[in-house]
């Protein structure tokens, strides 16, 4: 059986109240603790990387580091499935009347995994250690309005000051981004294992293998039904879904989309499909050549035939997208033409660049369902206006450990825009793939990041798409869906904006 979910509409209104919120964020109360009545166990399958750690600062980008950290470790905010900002360890943020003093009041009686009690040194300690260039923590600018530990006041156990040089009316956004989490390394915690305070708390790691986890008794918030989590890790998505057609897995993560119409008439099974703002993205290095000459890279966007991507790649599960990272805002998209294929067009522009039979290796992981066909159409499409590229797969950990150094690469986004901006199109951003550095855009994301007024916020940000359209780095051709398959005795999972469906199990029964 299949479930089709849009969670769209529920999501401009709810993102819209979320950008207002950024001059104040406050909660009522916090979320009433469970029970957490389930004494279950669950087993997640998804494709997993042997670079990963237990060390939520050492994140390699994986989704297999995404699913285990948001069992063990919370941030002060966080994004909800519809796309708003939710408080997490944070009771409030709240800024003054400029914007460049921002309080943040903690929950209190939030415990550690070790019993210990979460307080503001440990939020001050962690925001020191992000921000601390000696660190080099991957997305370090998703915080670059911290220009100096000074600038982060412990006031007391549950008060915590940031003393900003210059006004930023995104604290609660930037602090809601998934790899902004919190931990204490304080009583014998260290950097390698420290402690968290979320639902679940790590027994036993294996990287690329398995995690397993136990409910944490004394969480904060609405403790987990299911006692046991476990995560079982794969090389590759065909094993998972043999793993979720043998029963060895409860959920499945990433199942290749020609396996569909197979696992959809499986009485044993369900299909969980939403629109997400998580899909693959194709990175032109600006630097390299031939894409350091906009009109080879826009010569490969001309070339695609976009809707043969969304059929042949994705089975159907897309839709097709206009080369702006587009679907994770509440504001309207620019109006721009949309492309379509244009191989004519395309040749006469290769032709000007003088880059005719220019050579170039497409490296992916094909870590999602679709990356592998979608790179080989796009192959086959650039071939006929002159482009040679080849398609190259590697592992996750060797793809990772070159992320950004690979000249052309599919990467992924699965963030709010203003989140994306910050990580790809900004010189250092932690996911500048491209090597984008653009005067007006800086210009223009600079001042989204001091307004507050909604309406303001969207006429930046339809500025912005504009430039990622006419000149950006990425080629996307298409929107993908998020397809979770779980077996007919789970209940509870939920459509996720950002495609964490598989592992967001709070509220999750198997009964």
């Amino acid at each position: 059986m299949t479930i089709r979910i849009n969670p769209r509409k529920g999501v401009r209104a709810a993102a819209l109240a979320a950008v207002a919120l950024s001059l104040v964020l406050t909660s009522c109360s916090p979320p009433a603790a469970s029970s957490g009545s389930g004494g279950d166990s669950l087993t997640i399958g998804m494709v997993g990387s042997t670079g990963d750690t237990q060390d939520p600062y050492q994140f390699q980008g994986s989704t297999s580091s995404s699913a285990l950290f948001r069992q063990v470790f919370e941030g002060l905010a966080q994004r909800a499935s519809d796309g708003s900002v939710k408080l997490a360890l944070a009771e409030s943020i709240e800024p003054n009347d400029t914007n460049d003093v921002w309080t943040i009041t903690l929950r209190d009686g939030v415990k550690l995994h070790n019993g210990e009690k979460f307080i503001a040194e440990d939020v001050a300690e962690s925001l020191r250690w992000m921000i601390d260039p000696e660190n080099a923590f991957t997305y370090a600018t998703q915080l670059d309005w911290l220009t100096s530990a000074d600038q982060i006041e412990v006031v007391d156990d549950l008060t915590v000051k940031l003393n900003l040089a210059e006004p930023f009316g995104l604290v609660p956004e930037m602090l809601a981004m998934e790899r902004i989490n919190m931990r204490s390394i304080r009583n014998g915690a260290t950097q390698e294992k420290p402690e968290g305070t979320g639902p679940f708390v790590l027994d036993s790691f294996t990287p690329g293998q398995e995690a397993k986890l136990t409910r944490f008794e004394d969480y904060w918030g609405e403790k987990p039904n299911i006692e046991h989590l476990k995560i079982s890790y794969f090389t590759e998505q065909n094993a998972v879904t043999n793993a979720i057609r043998g029963g060895q897995i409860d959920v499945a993560q990433g199942i290749p989309f020609p396996e569909m119409p197979a696992l959809e008439v499986d009485p044993n099974l369900e299909l969980l499909v939403s629109d997400t703002a998580a899909y693959p993205i194709i990175a032109m290095n600006a630097s390299n050549a031939p894409f350091d000459d906009v009109k080879v890279r826009q010569a490969l966007r001309m070339s695609v035939d976009r809707e043969r991507i969304v059929s042949n790649a994705f089975g159907g599960y897309a839709s097709v997208a206009n080369d702006f990272v587009g679907k994770n805002t509440s504001c309207a998209p620019p109006s721009v033409p949309q492309r379509k294929q244009d191989i004519a067009g395309a040749k006469a522009l290769v032709a000007e660049a003088g880059a005719e039979g220019a050579s170039v290796e497409l490296v992916t992981d094909g870590a999602f369902p679709g990356m592998m066909e979608m790179a080989q159409l796009i192959a086959d499409d650039a071939a006929k206006a002159g482009l040679n590229i080849s398609v190259r797969k590697l592992d996750v950990a060797t793809f990772l450990d070159r992320w950004l150094e690979w000249p052309f690469f599919i990467s992924f986004t699965s963030s709010p825009y203003e989140t994306t901006a910050k990580a790809h199109y900004l010189p250092g951003g932690s996911e500048n793939g491209t090597a984008f550095d653009d005067a007006e855009y800086a210009e223009l994301a600079d001042k989204l990041y001091q307004a507050t007024d909604a309406g303001e916020q969207c006429k930046l940000i339809e500025q912005m798409q504009t430039i990622e359209y006419e000149r950006g780095g990425y080629l996307i051709p298409v929107y993908g869906q998020q397809i979770t398959v779980h077996r007919s005795n789970v209940k509870g999972l939920e459509p996720d904006l950002y495609g964490r469906s598989a592992y967001v199990v709070t509220g999750v029964t198997v009964e």
